[in-house]
């Protein structure tokens, strides 16, 4: 069957930059920036992103581009072309490392979408009634109901489903033209409303202006461990952020025609998904500060600080209503995203049709999400360990998962196929990449980010 490509470029960086733009910003970003030491962890996040989340991205797109298939057989497919024989192994763990984060992810992701769609029909009803029905107990009644939780994630899925059933052109792309564009002007109406807000200066500077002993550098001396810590959790957040852990990025560069400038398109999307992070932190971090409220809150400070503070500013339910859509149109995409990765490889290799293949992963992550719910509600006793699934999921996937995805994809493409790789960056660029990159890009893909990966893996099995 014919591969499928993208309409066009920029349908192709907001659709990828969409899968990148979620949760991890808007939601994830402040919150991790609060609790590690503000303008150290925001430069360290951005040395991360642009010194290897970049080239990881620019990697996996190409491998995408050169296999023009499904992640199973992508990895056979590309090694013929470097003029190699690869084990059926490579494939079958690849895929099933991506399916299965597929899966578990996307049944955690939909309670948390759940619950901004369900903080944007209250936000709606606080604007148009004018009673503030969002309070310091909201949050805790809302994730104590498994009905209500359902609800509002079935609602979720039923969204995404009649949006992927359209396809990828149709779809995926035509949503992305819409989104993506009010995404950015609510963004900056938003940061533009908060910084004149009286006290916001004080996180701002926290923000933008690093406190070297956070980063490790102290009277005392340096010290390492201080610094590796930041250095893992920014570096943690940036792979988190750009969406490589579930085989998207790979789906979506299978997409690709090989008239796309791979390097070009790369730049914008590592550069958007970093944009939308700091202006979450220009948005959530001065009204925390403005209202003397700690910025270490933790994944509760989107959905208790913050209406809160929202409750007590001028204008405040305005900017509510604002915030959890924006929440809610970044979580919608990248959700999409994930989705597209499952439902690649079942059309592939079930022989389905995509409708089908919507409503089976769909199916699926009801169920999925169902359980997990109910483990997170106390409705039944399911646990692993002293967590909740709801919990440890989160961290099985965060933490080791994905990254054993991104770890094996990546010594893949940096010891099997670097050349067919490299290659494929080449194609359709406006320049020839020059003899510098093609060594530095294979030396990452070799050494540097499987180095990386790996004790990015371990360090969390000892914390």
């Amino acid at each position: 069957m014919k591969r499928i490509h993208w309409g066009s470029k920029l349908g192709f960086i907001l659709a990828t930059a969409g899968s990148a733009i979620g949760l991890g910003n808007i939601w994830r970003f402040p919150y991790l920036v609060g609790s590690n030491g503000g303008g150290c962890f925001l430069l360290m996040y951005f040395l991360c992103a642009i010194g290897l989340g970049y080239f990881l991205l620019l990697g996996k797109l190409a491998f995408g581009r050169a296999a023009q298939t499904n992640i199973v057989d992508g990895f056979a497919v590309v090694a013929q072309k470097n003029n190699k024989t690869v084990s059926p192994l490579w494939g079958w763990i690849g895929g099933a490392l991506a399916m299965l984060n597929v899966l578990l992810v996307s049944g955690v992701y939909v309670v948390v979408i759940g619950w901004t769609l369900a903080y944007v029909i209250l936000g709606g009803h606080c604007l148009f009634s004018g009673v503030n029905l969002i309070h310091s107990q909201t949050f805790s009644q809302l994730t104590s109901s498994f009905g209500m939780q359902l609800f509002w994630g079935i609602l979720c899925i039923v969204i995404t489903s009649a949006v992927l059933i359209r396809g990828v052109k149709k779809g995926i792309e035509r949503l992305s033209f819409i989104l993506m564009p009010f995404l950015f002007v609510l963004l900056l109406f938003m940061a533009l409303w908060i910084f004149f807000l009286p006290g916001s200066e004080r996180g701002l500077t926290f923000l933008f202006v690093p406190n070297w002993e956070a980063m490790g550098f102290t009277t005392n001396g340096f010290d390492v461990g201080v610094f590796a810590d930041l250095f893992l959790t920014a570096m943690g957040q940036a792979f988190y952020s750009l969406s490589m852990g579930m085989g998207v990025v790979f789906i979506y560069g299978s997409y690709l025609s090989d008239k796309t400038d791979l390097k070009s398109a790369t730049k914008w999307i590592v550069g958007l998904d970093t944009f939308v992070a700091i202006m979450a932190g220009m948005i959530v971090l001065p009204a925390v500060f403005a209202f003397g409220l700690t910025p270490a809150e933790g994944p509760s400070l989107s959905f208790v600080s913050l209406p809160m503070v929202f409750s007590q500013m001028s204008g405040g339910s305005v900017l509510m209503l604002m915030f959890f859509i924006l929440l809610f149109v970044a979580a919608l995409t990248s959700l999409m995203s994930i989705y597209e990765g499952g439902v690649s490889l079942m059309m592939d290799k079930l022989k389905i049709s995509r409708v089908k293949a919507v409503l089976g992963l769909a199916g699926a992550n009801i169920v999925i999400t169902g359980i997990i719910l109910a483990s997170f509600t106390k409705k039944m006793n399911l646990m692993m360990g002293k967590q909740d699934l709801f919990s440890a999921l989160d961290a099985l996937t965060g933490k080791y998962t994905m990254l054993l995805f991104v770890l094996f994809a990546t010594l893949f493409m940096g010891w099997v196929v670097s050349t067919d790789i490299i290659r494929n960056i080449s194609q359709g660029a406006i320049k020839q990449q020059s003899k510098f990159f093609k060594r530095y890009m294979r030396f990452t893909l070799r050494f540097i980010a499987p180095a990386i990966l790996l004790v990015l893996f371990v360090s969390t099995l000892f914390k």
